[in-house]
């Protein structure tokens, strides 16, 4: 029997329905760019669902097609939000929370799977509000699900939230399972992300205790790093040493490449703090070697760019250790950017947690004044012969609801402030960082010119390589136009109508005049904003001569 027809009639043949839609949702997915053999392959799951009237089934059969066609295109594409949207529809005419909630959960996770993150934070927020409604047994494959809304309030930085998901989900699992293993291991994961070690600790040694029974040699090797992380915190080094060398030996031994090139980066990491160089040396190169040029790997290799600057500086070779600083900072430079931005986008998505939460609580409230409100009316109704007396209460009840309604409305505002300064104050602290790092950079581009200057006798292609890398930092400082809008926003924030009055105030101002005077807001000196504007020191005291005469008049 055809492998597809064999599952058809197990699913068939079960009686129990949440299993029956727990087979179903397990059928192969996975054809690539075959979208003809992903709709044969399925279309015997219609078939019976419509045969038997299931509307679980159905629905089943739409979220897989999705699945389907999000694989064949490797994107969010038209054709899976079709069918995500027709599941939507299908359950939302029925009484059924708990697949409501699961389609929401997955419609989330595909989005979020392909980086549409802004996109998916509504589904994830929809199946939270869920969650009151819903029957835990009635979930199909719960492990599994919660699994997926767990690691996206991780990733936004909601470790509390993950973690419930987990412990909630954890039950579900089967016994001495890599699900187990997993799920237990992320507890202490997202524990350790909120930098609740000892709470972390536990889960961890539970974790590797499944694995050993389960004898997955695999999984023992990653939980033994997450050991190491936290025998270093404790101090014991050598004990930490140990479990990640573990960890390398049994990444390479299954072929778990990424695995071991974090973990040898790690012991270089831990040999580098005890000054063992050569040790230090030796498992960062085994680490590199495994590095591909993709964005991923940025991380690591400003990681290792650090610790070979630390190297080369512990054994005293200067030209290279200045060589891998530079290294550093160009992939510093390039992560903090998009770090930043990230970092705004996280506390974007918690405001919008909290304000949707609140919404819900205002909704809930207001609901439950509606239905008081058709209570007193029935009591009208019914007891006539007290009338005056309910129409006193009602008039006295409106007074406190308007009230409660005043006081809700008050602590909004307050609470609307609070997120506010919140946001104002990291914006502050972004552009302090911005003025510190220009210093900084004006401090280290300095220092490359002056040793191009001693190098150009001595050593002339030093002289000019050196000359080389100064450019390329230099073309990466430059404040370009795209540049100049980002920082634009956030100064516009920080010192709210400060440009716009200036331009009011001097209609004749320039965009570049704009740009000399937010820069000496921040109290730049010359020499920083050549550097940053691509013109000499003598460009920059002209401009600003030229700029006095324009206030000046």
């Amino acid at each position: 029997m055809h492998l597809s027809a064999q599952k058809i009639t197990n699913i068939k043949t079960q009686k129990d329905q949440i299993k029956q839609l727990e087979l179903a949702l397990k059928m192969k997915v996975d054809f690539q760019k075959d979208t003809i053999g992903l709709i044969k392959n399925l279309h015997p799951l219609l078939e019976l669902a419509n045969q038997e009237r299931s509307i679980p089934l159905k629905w089943a059969y739409y979220l897989l097609m999705a699945d389907g066609f999000s694989i064949a295109f490797d994107q969010v594409n038209p054709r899976s939000n079709a069918y995500y949207k027709l599941a939507s529809e299908l359950v939302g005419r029925e009484n059924l929370p708990e697949l409501r909630m699961i389609g929401n959960i997955r419609q989330g996770y595909y989005l979020y799977t392909y980086r549409e993150v802004k996109d998916a934070f509504p589904y994830f927020l929809l199946a939270a509000e869920l969650e009151k409604d819903i029957n835990a047994e009635k979930i199909p494959l719960l492990p599994e699900h919660y699994s997926y809304i767990a690691n996206f309030y991780s990733y936004i930085g909601d470790q509390e939230k993950a973690i419930t998901y987990l412990k909630t989900a954890l039950p579900y699992t089967k016994e001495h399972s890599r699900q187990k293993i997993d799920m237990t291991n992320a507890i202490g994961v997202y524990y350790k992300k909120a930098a609740l070690f000892d709470k972390a600790y536990p889960f961890y040694k539970q974790a590797l205790e499944i694995a050993a029974e389960a004898k997955d040699s695999v999984w023992m090797g990653i939980i033994a790093g997450n050991l190491a992380d936290y025998e270093w915190e404790k101090g014991n080094e050598e004990q930490a040493i140990a479990l990640v060398k573990q960890n390398i030996e049994l990444s390479l031994k299954y072929k778990e490449v990424l695995d071991a090139m974090r973990a040898n980066l790690e012991v270089a990491r831990m040999y580098a703090h005890q000054k063992k160089w050569d040790l230090a040396e030796k498992h960062i190169a085994k680490s590199t070697a495994l590095m591909a040029d993709k964005p991923y790997f940025l991380v690591f290799k400003r990681d290792a760019a650090k610790i070979l600057a630390e190297i080369a500086a512990g054994k005293g070779q200067k030209d290279l250790e200045l060589t891998n600083l530079k290294e550093y900072l160009v992939l510093k430079d390039s992560l903090e950017a998009r770090n930043n931005n990230e970092a705004m986008q996280k506390i974007y998505w918690q405001w919008e947690i909290e304000r949707y939460e609140q919404a819900n609580k205002q909704a809930e409230s207001k609901r439950r004044q509606i239905n008081q409100t058709y209570q007193y009316v029935g009591a009208l109704l019914i007891l006539g012969f007290i009338i005056i007396v309910l129409l006193i209460n009602r008039s006295k009840t409106r007074i406190k609801i308007r009230s409660t309604e005043l006081e809700k409305e008050q602590l909004a505002l307050k609470f609307e402030k609070q997120l506010l300064d919140q946001e104002l104050s990291v914006l502050k602290n972004s552009l302090q960082e911005f003025t510190d790092t220009v210093r900084h950079n004006d401090h280290t581009i300095q220092q490359l010119r002056k040793e191009i200057q001693e190098k150009e006798t001595h050593d002339p292609k030093l002289a000019i390589e050196i000359s080389e890398n100064l450019s390329r930092m230099l073309e990466s400082h430059i404040m370009t136009d795209e540049r100049w809008l980002k920082f634009k926003h956030v100064f516009d924030k920080v010192y709210p109508e400060f440009l716009e009055t200036q331009k009011l105030e001097n209609p004749k101002l320039s965009e570049s005049d704009l740009r000399l005077i937010a820069l000496m807001k921040l109290d730049l000196n010359n020499r920083s904003m050549s550097d940053l504007l691509g013109v000499s020191i003598e460009g920059v005291k002209k401009a600003k001569q030229r700029l006095k005469k324009k206030v000046d008049k």
